[in-house]
């Protein structure tokens, strides 16, 4: 528990230090940090809830048989752990390709707003502690998320639909993620009815698929599934999301990708009663938001014009999160599970 503790202790300490870093030092601490991330991520052992299942899909992808003879749909994840087994003959390898697809994807995120260190410890009890070393598939599709995002708000909708395509080979739930660029974009040409049939037909490729069929039974009909911690996570994303609200006047005058933050804020308080009744379903949409949390707190404190107000609602987010991963560590369902950390670089 104590390395989970130290990563979060060090962004802590570059929001809290009274000491401002210059641009190039702050870039330079940032990437160092992303490979100690990465080192953590990519090298765990037995660490995470999925980690069995993980293992079951590194075992299916034999050698001799080929690759693509025995792809089971996740062809970017399952290319990862052929490599692995290939070339490495171990699991490892693909853990540390997934982790720093997600680590980048995350620091250059965070290196957009305008306090990066904070949102570092946003995503530290979520993002890093449950996505990254619990839904590997899925963490790597968060971190093309992410440098999507970066791109859509620059404006740049071909890389997105790229990225978001990426994403999608190692997770097929990013689909609703195309929606995303679709209903943010304002130039209706005859590029924008194009991606969007090629979206309607993804979508709707999308909800044929056995794989969505597996989804609906598992997570609704049967609810084999339950996540435990998707309501507090949801319940972030929304408080995000009316936080957001409250000073969107104010955010619109100074971001110029507010209608980006406004659906991602309506999307999560619109998730928020769902996540009563189908807490697992909800969790995989719902972690697709969490990017949402990392803006909204890290970009409001530039919109208080008072110091005193300003430095109280940093510190108010910074014990917030302090409190989250607090609870979950110690009395989450699963968090047992992510205890004791184990690195192969230190022998187990």
């Amino acid at each position: 528990m104590i390395i989970y503790w130290l990563i979060l202790l060090l962004p802590v300490i570059a929001v809290l230090h009274p000491i401002k870093m210059d641009d190039d030092l702050q870039k330079n601490m940032l990437w160092l940090f992303a490979i100690l991330l990465i080192l953590i991520i990519g090298f765990r052992y037995e660490v995470g809830g999925d980690w069995g299942r993980y293992l079951y899909v590194y075992d299916y992808i034999v050698e001799d048989g080929g690759f693509w003879k025995n792809t089971k749909g996740d062809i970017g994840y399952e290319a990862f752990n052929w490599i692995s087994k290939t070339y490495f003959n171990n699991v490892y390898f693909a853990n540390l390709l997934s982790a720093i697809v997600f680590v980048f994807g995350l620091i250059y995120f965070c290196q957009k707003l305008p306090i990066p260190w904070l949102a570092l410890i946003i995503s530290i009890p979520f993002l890093f502690l449950v996505v990254s070393m619990g839904y590997t598939r899925q963490s790597v599709a968060v971190g093309f998320l992410m440098w999507a995002l970066v791109e859509l708000s620059r404006g740049s909708r071909l890389k997105y639909y790229a990225l978001i395509f990426l994403g999608l080979l190692f997770h097929k739930t990013l689909v609703i993620m195309f929606l995303v660029g679709l209903f943010y974009n304002k130039k209706r040409g005859v590029l924008f009815y194009v991606l969007s049939s090629i979206i309607i037909i993804q979508i709707v490729m999308f909800l044929e698929s056995n794989y969505f069929s597996h989804m609906v039974y598992y997570y609704i009909t049967v609810q084999f599934h339950q996540s435990g911690g998707a309501l507090i996570r949801v319940i972030m994303s929304a408080f995000a999301g009316l936080v957001f609200f409250v000073y969107r006047k104010k955010f619109k005058k100074v971001y110029h990708d507010e209608d980006l933050w406004f659906l991602f804020s309506a999307a999560s308080i619109m998730l928020l009663p769902m996540a009563f009744f189908y807490s697992t379903l909800v969790d995989r949409v719902a972690i697709y938001f969490l990017p949402l949390q990392l803006v909204i707190f890290s970009r409001i404190p530039a919109l208080i014009t008072s110091t005193y107000y300003r430095s109280i609602f940093i510190i108010s987010v910074v014990f917030m999160y302090i409190t989250v991963m607090f609870v979950w560590l110690n009395f989450g369902t699963y968090s047992w599970l992510w205890m004791p950390y184990k690195n192969i670089m230190t022998g187990g």
